[in-house]
């Protein structure tokens, strides 16, 4: 404990992920600067904060190391003909359409230019040897091309069962240190964030995430070798299952290297406390403190999610927040559209972009729906209430993985504070939660119809369903008020109390 520092503590808030956007990063730095302490916040750009006095770095990752596979996949056996590295590829492929742009010039040049027969002749020889040429290396460069290509994909996403056996086997052979053999972008990681960590010098460091982690306690190691003690606060997330047995055994293996080197350790929810406990074998329960918005009047959003539809006041709107990830469920809304009628649903996404926003407006496309399907951006995240308030019902069609069983999602407290019903997909903590308060319906996941059903009982009575907000002190409970306590507690018993 650094209960002898003189001054404020500097307290530095560690994310993997882009800031613009990250709700917790934003208000652990607010709790953590209205306590006292000199607070810098480290991630990756977009990186624009707008909290006062909190000092913001951005770190730009390089993807070298973690992209070595890729860039240079050693097809070896499988794929023999595969280039060896990205440079080659792209210098061959890009040579081949070089000659036949100037073979077309050249054909040009022949019908063009005037020359005599027998020259004519000899100049239509050549040219036709040079396109057999050509043929034979575009189709040999083809041959090698495709098999590169197939190459990447496999390393890129590397789910054979060979795979998966070299992944078990590092697992056995090197135990917790595999995650650097397995997911060495880790390691391109600690060279960008390293340096910045070292140059803040903290005495307490927040890390959110299981990337992070590592990040952190490496920092501190380092930083008290030169006789300045850091101490660790891990923010623990649900862990997302990985696509990949790979990624899962790097995962855990660099989860288990460092959670038990944590000073501290807070998460967003009880069992998800009681499971990390167990799991890491933690002397104490991690800290609970749950990502809800700070409690603030929700006034009328002078650009809400309303107004970016162009919609009127009567026309019915659910809204759908976060990422389109497979599992966020977000198919279900778009199925049930056509028995819906008038109703349009808005997603508010990171990347309007992104491909899976895409797949998501074919669908729509293809049901006749898409002229009520509304894509808008994220908002900062104060705004977020005040935003979605206009809506008439915040939706969570999640499907049913072990991640969303746990906890209430950030969304659901956010619809919360928007005064929104809920229509929400039967996972456990989120439909216990519903049920009890009575601010919304429960659904049966990937059920379309039960979907509608839900949803056409709240646009029935939506008085009904907003009422629950009024009748218990739930909002109060479920603010960033009353869940930064315990967190600015533990910082003040890891660094001792503040002036």
């Amino acid at each position: 404990m650094a209960a002898s520092l003189r001054g404020p503590a500097r307290v530095a808030i560690l994310t993997c992920g882009g800031l613009d956007g990250d709700s917790r990063a934003l208000r652990v730095a607010t709790a953590a600067r209205a306590a006292g302490y000199e607070v810098t916040v480290i991630g990756r750009p977009p990186a624009t904060l707008a909290v006062p006095d909190v000092e913001v770095r951005p770190v730009t990752v390089r993807h070298i190391l973690g992209t070595h596979r890729v860039r240079r996949p050693h097809p070896a056996l499988r794929w023999p003909l595969a280039y060896r590295s990205t440079e080659s590829y792209e210098h061959r492929t890009t040579l081949i359409a070089a000659r036949r742009s100037l073979l077309r010039t050249r054909g040009a040049e022949l019908v063009l230019v005037h020359r005599a027969l027998p020259l004519l002749a000899l100049a239509r020889l050549g040219y036709g040897i040079a396109w057999l040429r050509y043929g034979l290396r575009s189709a040999w460069t083809g041959v090698r091309a495709a098999q590169y290509r197939t190459a990447v994909r496999h390393r890129g996403h590397p789910a054979s069962r060979l795979d998966d056996l070299a992944a078990e086997a590092a697992r056995l052979l090197l135990g917790r240190r595999a995650w650097r053999r397995l997911d060495p972008g880790l390691l391109d990681e600690e060279v960008a964030y390293g340096p910045v960590l070292d140059d803040v010098r903290p005495h307490l460091i927040h890390a959110i995430g299981h990337r992070a982690l590592g990040l952190a306690i490496r920092a501190a190691l380092r930083s008290e070798g030169s006789g300045h003690r850091i101490e660790v606060v891990w923010d623990a997330p649900p862990r997302i299952p990985a696509a990949t047995r790979r990624a899962t055994v790097a995962g855990d293996a660099h989860e288990r290297s460092f959670a038990k080197e944590a000073d501290g350790v807070v998460t967003v929810g009880d069992r998800l406390a009681r499971e990390l406990r167990a799991r890491h074998q933690l002397a104490a329960t991690p800290t609970v403190v749950r990502n809800a918005p700070p409690l603030i009047e929700v006034g009328e959003h002078p650009d809400g999610v309303r107004r970016r539809c162009h919609l009127a006041g009567d026309v019915p709107l659910l809204v759908h927040t976060g990422p389109l990830n497979p599992d966020r469920g977000a198919d279900t809304v778009i199925d049930a559209l056509p028995k819906l009628y008038d109703l349009h649903a808005a997603f508010v996404v990171p990347d309007p972009a992104h491909p899976d926003v895409a797949a998501l407006r074919e669908r729509a496309e293809q049901l006749g729906v898409h002229a009520r399907l509304h894509v808008l951006p994220y908002v900062p995240v104060p705004d977020i209430p005040a935003f979605l308030s206009s809506a008439d019902i915040g939706v969570l069609p999640v499907h049913k993985v072990a991640h969303h069983q746990s906890v209430l999602a950030t969304r659901y407290y956010e619809f919360a504070h928007a005064r929104l019903p809920v229509v929400v997909s039967d996972v456990r903590a989120m439909a216990n939660a519903t049920l009890e308060l009575g601010n919304g319906e429960v659904f049966r996941a990937r059920d379309t119809a039960d979907f509608v059903r839900a949803v056409g009982a709240v646009l029935t009575n939506p008085k009904r369903y907003r009422k629950a907000y009024d009748r218990v002190d739930v909002l109060r409970q479920w603010s960033w008020q009353t869940e930064s306590a315990p967190l600015i507690d533990l910082y003040a018993r890891l660094l001792g109390p503040r002036p």
